[in-house]
């Protein structure tokens, strides 16, 4: 984070700008405890510190060596899930990936600003603004052409293709030239950190292609706004910040000529514990002609995602797997009376097939003791 510091410094001013003696900060996802340190040497009376993996560690190793680390009380658990001593008057949060849709991002920020942030608190970030524009990228959808179209060991792996198309990935790091980008970045849509938490963005975003040249697909990314004036881009037009920028392909690649248009109609939805992004796209010649019409969506990326969805219906009647019921049973001793080799050696007893020999069995037992003991 340090390292980036197009992304780094609006976070550092913005805390900056709001923290004085008397604050509590509230630092979501801190990760190593960059901006927990910070505050701390802002002068902040409290900060705490939430973090729910094993990084938390580290930021504890950083925090010796930086006077004022005493004020910080390190969390490891989800910030939804814990109850603070006193309301913060900073919350910061910087827990996005390539795009704001991600994991619980919206909603632990929505959370914080409702549960934790004092009335009149300030919350960082404040909003997301979202872009998209087509572009001419081969060096995106090299990985389409090779292994999946063609490959050098004479393997016919088309049947993938229905699939593959059917997602969206982390576009290369280098920066784009303007030409690339074959019409005006268009606005898909805000998330808006101080309102309601969002679980579905519409947006229909039209084009007038601007130069003759190739659609690939759609660069997509976001400008952030921290604080007022403070903010950042992970615009492809722009040096790559941590977060990347999306692509998001075309199922095949179509020339256009300056005055087609192009629309499409991308939409993104919070579907059990996953974002389901669509795209459906149309272009036509200037003369009204249509050109091509796709219609794509990350549900389709993976086979069986339709018995996932299914299995995740609430008339759904579930029964246990096996593995479900080796879980349970390693579960159901973990009361605090039997060692983690003895319930290895019942395990082994009850479902010998699955765990034939005491190694492999303890380190399954293990492995859950470390996620629930």
């Amino acid at each position: 984070m340090i390292i980036d510091e197009a992304r780094f410094r609006p976070w550092m001013e913005a805390l900056r700008r709001h923290v004085t003696p008397d604050s509590v900060v509230l630092d979501i996802g801190c990760g190593a405890g960059i901006l927990s340190l910070l505050a701390c040497q802002f002068g902040a009376r409290r900060v705490f510190a939430v973090e729910p993996d094993a990084s938390i560690e580290v930021a504890k190793l950083c925090s010796s060596n930086n006077p004022g680390a005493h004020r910080i009380e390190w969390i490891r658990d989800l910030s939804t899930e814990i109850q603070l001593p006193e309301p913060a008057d900073i919350v910061v949060g910087d827990l996005h990936g390539t795009m704001p849709f991600h994991a619980e991002n919206i909603a632990s920020m929505v959370d914080a600003r409702k549960r934790h942030l004092k009335p009149g608190g300030q919350l960082l970030p404040k909003r997301d603004l979202l872009y998209a524009a087509p572009a001419s990228a081969p060096m995106e959808t090299k990985n389409l052409e090779t292994p999946w179209r063609c490959n050098k060991i004479g393997l016919d792996l088309t049947a993938a293709l229905p699939h593959v198309v059917n997602t969206w990935w982390r576009a290369k790091p280098q920066r784009v030239s303007a030409d690339q980008l074959l019409g005006t970045p268009a606005h898909w849509g805000t998330v808006d950190y101080t309102g309601d938490a969002i679980r579905s963005l519409d947006g229909e975003l039209d084009w007038t292609i601007e130069h003759d040249g190739r659609v690939d697909g759609l660069y997509v990314w976001f400008d952030g706004v921290v604080d007022d004036d403070l903010g950042f881009s992970n615009s492809p037009l722009n040096p790559e910040l941590v977060y990347g920028r999306a692509f998001f392909p075309l199922i095949s690649p179509i020339t256009v000529v300056s005055g087609d248009t192009m629309s499409t109609k991308l939409a993104v939805r919070r579907m059990q514990d996953d974002w389901i992004y669509r795209w459906d796209t149309t272009i036509t010649s200037a003369m009204g002609q249509e050109k091509a019409s796709f219609r794509q969506s990350t549900f389709q990326m993976m086979p069986g995602q339709m018995d996932a969805l299914r299995k995740s219906e609430s008339r759904y009647l579930p029964t246990l797997t096996e593995d479900g019921q080796i879980e349970r049973a390693i579960l159901e001793q973990m009361d605090g009376t039997h060692a983690l080799a003895d319930i290895a050696t019942d395990v082994m007893q009850r479902f010998p097939a699955k765990f034939p020999n005491f190694d492999q069995t303890l380190a399954t037992v293990a492995k859950l003791s470390r996620r629930h003991g």
